[in-house]
C-alpha cells in the first residue's frame, strides 16, 4: 500500500495561489487538491475553509520584497540610478499586487476584514519605508527638504496605479513600457513640472 503523499503547506500554498490567479475565487478546491494529487480533505485538515486557504495564498504576507532594498539606503551611487532602482522594484511588486488584490476583491472579502490580519496595515507600512528613505536622502543632501510622507504616497501610487489599470485593460494605460514609464517618473520626480529654462 502506498504512503500518503506528504506536502508542505508552502507546497500547498503556491499551488493554491496559481489555481487563485488563473481560475479566480470560485475554482473548486478539488481542482487545487487535483494539482497536488491530495484529497479536498487533506487542504482542510491544513487550512478549515476555502476563504482561510485563499487568504493564506492571497493575501500579502509580511514585508514587501523591496522594504529591504529601500531600508538599507540610500547609498553612493547616483540620485537617479537609486530612484529608478526603488521605482522598478515598485513597478514589479504592484503588478503581483494588482493580480492578488483582484482576486479578493471578486471574492467578495471585505476590505476591513483583511486589513484587521496587520498589526500595521501594508499601505501605511510602504508609506512609512519609502518616507524614511527620502528623509535620509535629505539629510545626505540628495535631495531638498519634502513632505516626505506625501511624497513616498506619490511614488507609490504612480506605480500601483499602472500596475491595476493595465490587470484590467491588459495593456498599460499610457501606452508605455514600463521601464520607459519608471524612466519618466524618475525624471519627473528628478526635475519636477517647471519650465527647464525656471529659476530654481
Amino acid at each position: 500500500m502506498a504512503r500518503p503523499r506528504t506536502i508542505s503547506d508552502d507546497q500547498i500554498l503556491q499551488t493554491a495561489r496559481e489555481c487563485f490567479l488563473q481560475h479566480g475565487p470560485s475554482v473548486a478546491t478539488d481542482v487545487i487538491a487535483d494539482q497536488l494529487g491530495v484529497s479536498p480533505q487533506a487542504l482542510f485538515k491544513r487550512f478549515h475553509s476555502k476563504q482561510e486557504l485563499m487568504l493564506a495564498a492571497i493575501a500579502p504576507s509580511g514585508n514587501a520584497p523591496w522594504i529591504p532594498l529601500v531600508e538599507a539606503g540610500p547609498d553612493d551611487r547616483s540620485l537617479d540610478e537609486q530612484l529608478t532602482e526603488i521605482l522598478k522594484e515598485l513597478a514589479e511588486f504592484f503588478v503581483d499586487i494588482s493580480r492578488r488584490m483582484s482576486v479578493l476583491r471578486w471574492s467578495g472579502i471585505d476590505p476591513k476584514e483583511l486589513l484587521a490580519r496587520y498589526d500595521e496595515a501594508p499601505p501605511l507600512v510602504d508609506i512609512r519605508v519609502l518616507s524614511g528613505w527620502l528623509q535620509r536622502a535629505a539629510d545626505r543632501g540628495l535631495i531638498r527638504d519634502i513632505d516626505f510622507k506625501a511624497t513616498a504616497m506619490l511614488m507609490l501610487t504612480s506605480m500601483h496605479g499602472p500596475a491595476m489599470l493595465t490587470d484590467m485593460l491588459g495593456k498599460h494605460p499610457t501606452g508605455h513600457t514600463q521601464a520607459e514609464y519608471v524612466s519618466y517618473m524618475v525624471d519627473v520626480l528628478l526635475q519636477g513640472l517647471l519650465p527647464r529654462n525656471a529659476d530654481s
